[in-house]
């Protein structure tokens, strides 16, 4: 506790020596009990539009800010900006107290509970969750040994500047460990003006909106995140970055910056932590290989032909190897649970071979307007075999979770509890987002057959423009 709080205060130090501006109405809170590290707290109220804190673009860890910009140049020009900022993180951090930085990194977490860290025994507590293919571990591995380790080989004396040499699996680590620390607290840094590149009418390329350099900002990193009560924003200017409230904050209320809308699978991922806030964003992601499977046990359409359509389908650009169904929002329309290229691909499968091989012959794709019974009723078959690949149920799930609560307090999980804890959480959400998905295309069934009973009862034809008239019969 008082190492946590020295590092604090050594940190808040150096920020006043790098000329960081700070508003005297926060403050640095331990945060630890909530399993959240440090946050920052108003001591004082705050009105909107108040500036939080000002931090000067040279003390961003970024590349370009290192000496080592300055001693291997090259070196950095041909790497992403990502790895480039690992191995200037890296170089620095190995400097220990000649690194500018010092103060900002023994602020940093040594641990983490992103998925990158967790053993395979926890991985297998997410069950059938799709973030499991998203973790990338044996790729970042297969990255750092062709890319850092010859690097630090080729220019030990630049790199070990004390001479303190280390292994290459303790590099390895390291690597890792910086990656997780880009991951989970890093900005996209935008470029001063004077660095973009402007058209005759005033416009930027496109090279200068879409590749934006990542950059380690000092103390906007540990505002901590939260969709709904998100209260503070980071704004670019010129020569520094400004922290602003972006409504008022009450004395003692946490100032919270936000990551989007992230489902909770994903903020395990890139952030190792959950939050109920985040549930409205769950995600599941149905494989491409499940959605075929599924319309093959539906026995409309045989496999030749599903290969066949399937071909023209991926021509057209709507294959793709996994599809999301989002969790409902009461009274939105269905197609905005089920991605779009999902709901098209189903469509065209189902569609009787004539009417199919005439849209091909046009170069055209099925328009998604209502959804068919016969669509509904497949979506419902596909819901139901995505929630079959969990090992556990819904409601198995929830038993656990409670039980798990009622046995520990959140201050005395260990830390594989906790992670088994947000486990629970993060496949409850996607089979909870299953679950109310299949309720409401089981209505959307129940009502495209009585549609569609009362369209045969009363014949109408469409015109050109869309509106209906009713067809002469007999």
């Amino acid at each position: 506790m008082i190492e946590f709080e020295e590092r604090s205060q050594a940190f808040l130090s150096w920020l006043s020596t790098s000329s960081v501006s700070l508003n005297s109405k926060i403050s640095l809170a331990d945060l630890r009990s909530q399993h959240a590290g440090r946050g920052v707290v108003a001591t004082s109220d705050i009105i909107e539009d108040e500036i939080l804190f000002t931090i000067p673009r040279e003390v961003i860890l970024i590349a370009e800010n290192s000496d080592l910009s300055a001693k291997l140049p090259q070196v950095l020009e041909e790497l992403d900006s990502w790895t480039a900022l690992i191995l200037v993180m890296m170089y620095e951090h190995l400097k220990g107290s000649a690194s500018p930085w010092k103060p900002y990194f023994d602020v940093l977490p040594l641990t983490f509970d992103t998925l990158m860290f967790w053993t395979q025994e926890e991985l297998e507590e997410l069950q059938a969750s799709a973030v499991r293919n998203k973790i990338g571990r044996d790729s970042a591995d297969k990255t750092f040994r062709e890319t850092i380790l010859p690097i630090f080989h080729s220019n030990g004396a630049i790199l070990f500047l004390n001479g303190n040499f280390i292994s290459d699996e303790e590099l390895l680590s390291l690597a890792h460990r910086m990656a997780s620390t880009i991951m989970a607290y890093a900005f996209d840094i935008e470029k001063k003006d004077g660095d973009k590149e402007f058209d005759e009418e005033g416009y930027t390329s496109d090279e200068d909106d879409e590749v934006l350099p990542k950059g380690m900002v000092p103390l906007a990193d540990m505002l901590n995140a939260d969709a709904d009560r998100n209260n503070a924003r980071l704004f670019y200017q010129e020569d520094a970055l400004v922290m602003k409230a972006i409504k008022p904050i009450a004395a003692g209320e946490e100032i919270f910056n936000d990551y989007g809308p992230l489902p909770r699978s994903d903020l395990l991922r890139r952030y190792g932590y959950v939050t109920s806030n985040y549930a409205k964003f769950d995600v599941v992601e149905v494989s491409h290989e499940i959605l075929i499977d599924t319309v093959a046990q539906n026995g409309a359409i045989s496999r030749e032909e599903i290969d066949s359509r399937l071909e023209y389908l991926d021509g057209e650009g709507i294959i793709d190897t996994g599809y999301d169904i989002c969790r409902p929002v009461p009274g939105e329309p269905i197609q905005e649970i089920f991605s779009p290229e999902l709901l098209t691909v189903i469509a065209a499968l189902l569609m009787p071979t004539a009417d199919f091989e005439q849209m091909k012959e046009r170069g055209k794709l099925p328009k998604i307007g209502s959804i068919s019974s016969k669509v509904a009723s497949l979506l419902s078959k596909l819901v139901r075999n995505r929630a079959m690949q969990y090992a556990t149920t819904f409601e198995d799930d929830e038993v656990a979770l409670s039980s798990l609560l009622a046995s520990h307090t959140q201050n005395n999980l260990s830390r594989h509890s906790y992670r088994m804890q947000m486990a629970l959480e993060v496949r409850l959400g996607e089979k909870s987002a299953l679950r109310e998905a299949e309720q409401i295309l089981q209505r959307l069934e129940a009502t495209a057959i009585e549609s569609e009973k009362d369209h045969k009862r009363n014949p109408r034809f469409h015109t050109d423009d869309g509106s209906s008239k009713k067809r002469k019969v007999g």
